[in-house]
């Protein structure tokens, strides 16, 4: 009897808390979910520029079969200078001839065609070759009964080597700043809940914007050296590049720190203890990084999903660490980005602002 009265006394405990209801009943639908939509290697809506001559019809059937077949996709402007088109991000890969086009150079006995990669992604840009040549093969025997050979001039972009390590290490670094930042600044605040000495800075002359600066701007500095210190770390132990310049990967992260820190000061709205916030941080980071392509590309993604990503603040903060180090300076790129953190950390930031109580 005894021990049936404890049981009946923690499970009453456990379902009276939400934090934990979401964490033990809701989150395993979520990861099963997230787990089997979001995570494959298995490259999807990989996006195709072409620089084709008019009457290159090899190599614009090629392009046809690429589309067709459901691994890639068609951008617009995706016809023309396809070089420019992939350093500048709006194609993973692009088809180049030779001048006097792929359909003459298989006419003359070898085909001649250039491959150019965004090497960013290592599997990726792996599987992109594969499938290319194997498209390619696939057309030319259709069309060509003796079937002349293929000479592919593989280029990759930014990451010739396919060192995986560049690819992840900046996907680390993000993580690690977004999950340090939110832990703290709710950790902080929870920890005066539980304590009791909330109370004292409630009723102390003091308004709620300095309680919320004070909790946050300590742990933005702490943020800032970290980023800083885990930077050199890759320079000097990994040999990691950086291309870009230090003004943009600073204002990077400034502008990813105000959505960060909104997300921890919010969840200690919703939290009363250390261990609820502790449970709801995890909660946050679990999706935040499922959905955020820095393990696994959001192209795979579902549609749903895919639209979920765009509006989380360590998608767009993971591509900016990316292409910073990884492809150098390029603005426009950097003010989409950066704009769209400065619009979620706004938003979420009067949200945690409003919920921040005053009175006991």
């Amino acid at each position: 009897m005894i021990l049936k009265g404890f049981l009946k006394k923690e499970m009453i405990q456990v379902l009276r808390d939400p934090v934990m209801v979401v964490a033990l009943f809701i989150m395993p639908v979520f990861q099963v979910v997230f787990l089997s939509f979001a995570i494959t290697n298995e490259p999807k809506n990989m996006r195709l520029a072409i620089d084709v001559a008019p009457d290159d019809y090899m190599l614009q059937r090629v392009y046809d079969r690429a589309i067709a077949s459901g691994w890639f996709l068609e951008i617009p402007g995706a016809k023309g200078d396809a070089i420019r088109i992939v350093q500048t991000g709006k194609a993973d890969v692009a088809l180049i001839g030779p001048k006097d086009g792929f359909t003459r150079s298989l006419e003359r006995g070898e085909g001649q065609l250039q491959v150019l990669i965004d090497a960013t992604n290592v599997l990726r840009a792996q599987a992109i070759d594969g499938y290319i040549q194997a498209i390619t093969t696939e057309v030319v025997k259709e069309y060509i009964n003796e079937k002349p050979p293929i000479n592919f001039t593989l280029r990759l972009l930014f990451n010739p080597q396919l060192d995986t390590q560049l690819f992840i290490i900046p996907s680390v670094m993000a993580m690690i700043l977004f999950m340090s930042v939110v832990s703290l600044v709710c950790i902080s605040i929870t920890k005066e809940k539980e304590i009791g000495t909330i109370e004292t800075l409630i009723s102390a002359p003091i308004t709620k914007y300095d309680i919320i600066l004070g909790k946050c701007i300590p742990y933005i500095i702490i943020g800032l050296i970290n980023m800083l210190t885990i930077q050199l770390v890759g320079l000097l132990l990994f040999d990691l590049p950086f291309r870009g310049s230090l003004i943009q990967y600073t204002l990077s992260f400034f502008a990813f720190i105000i959505p960060s820190a909104s997300i921890g000061l919010l969840l200690s709205t919703y939290t009363d203890t250390q261990q609820q916030g502790m449970l709801g941080m995890m909660i946050v980071a679990f999706l935040a990084q499922m959905l955020s392509g820095a393990m696994f590309p959001i192209e795979n993604m579902p549609a749903f999903l895919r639209w979920t990503a765009y509006i989380n603040p360590l998608t767009h903060y993971t591509y900016l660490v990316r292409n910073t180090i990884l492809k150098g300076d390029d603005w426009g790129y950097f003010f989409t980005h950066t704009g769209a953190l400065l619009a979620i950390g706004t938003v979420l930031t009067v949200w945690a602002v409003k919920r921040f109580k005053t009175t006991l």
